[in-house]
């Protein structure tokens, strides 16, 4: 299938999601820089010992990389599953999805039931994720 199938199927399955919008590399710049960061806000909440925010930090940098591709290339999702099931992610996205559930689980628990609840190595490899995406991003829309 060409990477323009995968993408009209995305579109179709993820449609109730989505927006289409005009390709904005301004926006888009600036959403892979606010991804930044929240990877240096991530670090400071480590080593801080707030591994809760470290983690809810990495996530949304992971959420900003990915909706600065979906910028560039003119879209909008109001979805996690919709944005990062986008096929034109870099392939750590796809590489590391088990991880990025597991993030998103964790976020929800330390932002929605109990503080202190993520552990300081699931933290560190959100942070280290998100790191990671912000590269393979940063070379795709470069």
């Amino acid at each position: 299938m060409s990477s323009s199938e995968s993408v009209l199927r995305w579109e179709r399955q993820w449609a109730h999601m989505l927006t289409r919008t005009r390709s904005n590399a301004a926006a888009s710049a600036s959403r892979l820089r606010l991804a930044e960061t929240n990877v240096q806000r991530a670090k400071r909440e480590a080593e801080a010992g707030d591994h809760d925010a470290a983690l809810i930090f990495a996530e949304q940098a992971l959420i900003n990389a990915a909706d600065a591709l979906l910028s560039r290339d003119g879209y909008s999702a109001t979805s996690h599953m919709a944005r990062f099931s986008y096929p034109q992610l870099p392939g750590v996205y796809a590489d590391e999805r088990h991880l990025i559930d597991r993030i998103r689980s964790a976020r929800n628990a330390a932002q929605y039931e109990a503080a202190g609840s993520v552990p300081q190595a699931l933290a560190a490899a959100a942070t280290k994720l998100a790191a990671r995406a912000i590269e393979e991003m940063r070379r795709l829309i470069a």
